[in-house]
């Protein structure tokens, strides 16, 4: 600045030095060079009457949001029951693929098939029905059945059983007794055993088996009263899961008996959250996922102090330069910051006027 600046300074009053260190720890955390510049006085104006403080107009974000979790209920349903009786020798619950062994017993294993209606019967000659069709279905899918898949079972049934009791080492008989597989919904997905179905137990016939998701997925916040309020009812909320993110909005709110609250979340179309990727969440009836609720959308552009803008009389708002006063549009503001149109970046505005006052 000069030696003559530098004398300047020191006729600055307590008050004012005071403020000016406020302003300079405040703009240097937001990460802006602040040019503290001491005008010259000119020939009518006092020393304290030319003193200002500018900082430079800077691109800048503003926003918050908070880190919180989101349960996913995952309700279950039995789709198949047990038909062979004995001791459990084996259980494999998890994620399945159609063809694949869920259990065994006696060593007679029992293998999971694509398909929403129960096996009823024997697959044998005689039999008919939708449950025909759906194995013959799984059959083409594993390149055994070389016709066209319908409700009768045929010689071309039997052989393409065959093939396959063979390549899963099976006796090759070309008849698939009742129980040996079981239809699950929207396979590969998640299978699980019923509590009977465990290595060891003794079955008699008849239990419940295989438990399937429903299809019915809830996502929920949980939050305390403080927590909640943090968060806007129209707040977006991201839920992810490894690398997968989905976009969610609070539905419904109610509260539970110990007074939290709980948001009931959809997707903005007001479809599930997870939309076609539900199939990856992972398994259980309850699952927990990290998410961010989004309480105030970030906003980019040209920032500078809440402080350097002021209101006019007509109730537009303008921010004084080294050029003088220009109009600005607020875009957004935050956190002591406001994004700004109608100045560039690298411009210099004023944050405290000619008396060391905040404008």
């Amino acid at each position: 600045m000069g030696t003559r600046n530098a004398s300047e300074s020191k006729k600055l009053s307590p008050r004012f030095l005071s403020l000016l260190l406020v302003v300079a720890v405040v703009c240097g955390t937001l990460g802006w060079a602040i040019n503290a510049t001491l005008v010259g006085q000119s020939a009518n104006a006092s020393p304290e009457a030319s003193q200002s403080v500018w900082v430079k107009a800077e691109l800048s974000s503003i926003g918050s949001s908070l880190n919180l979790s989101t349960t996913v209920k995952q309700p279950t349903q039995v789709v198949a029951s047990n038909h062979l009786p004995g001791v459990v020798s084996a259980a494999t619950p998890g994620q399945k693929k159609s063809g694949e062994a869920l259990y065994s017993v006696a060593g007679t294993d029992v293998y999971a098939i694509s398909g929403t209606t129960p096996f009823y019967q024997d697959m044998g000659p005689g039999a008919s029905g939708a449950n025909v069709k759906q194995l013959e279905d799984f059959l083409k899918d594993q390149g055994h059945f070389t016709g066209t898949p319908d409700t009768r079972f045929t010689s071309q049934t039997t052989l393409a059983i065959k093939k396959w009791q063979k390549e899963t080492n099976q006796k090759p008989t070309g008849i698939i007794p009742l129980g040996r597989i079981v239809a699950i919904p929207a396979l590969p997905g998640q299978a699980d055993l019923a509590e009977s179905i465990r290595t060891g137990k003794t079955l008699t016939g008849g239990e419940d088996a295989v438990l399937a998701p429903s299809g019915e997925r809830t996502f929920t916040l949980s939050l305390t009263a403080d927590q909640a309020a943090l968060i806007p009812q129209d707040s977006i909320i991201e839920v992810q899961h490894g690398k997968l993110s989905w976009k969610a909005q609070i539905g419904q709110t109610t509260t539970d008996e110990s007074d939290n609250v709980i948001h009931t979340l959809t997707a903005p179309d007001g479809e599930a959250v997870c939309k076609k990727e539900c199939d990856q969440l992972p398994t259980g009836s309850n699952v927990t996922l990290r998410s961010k609720v989004i309480v105030v959308p970030e906003t980019k552009g040209i920032g500078i102090p809440a402080a350097a803008v002021t209101t006019t009389a007509g109730g537009g708002t303008e921010v004084v330069t080294e050029n003088g006063t220009v109009p600005v549009e607020i875009v957004a503001s935050g956190q002591g910051i406001v994004i700004v149109t109608g100045v560039e970046r690298g411009t210099n505005v004023q944050v405290l006027n000619a008396q060391g006052e905040e404008n």
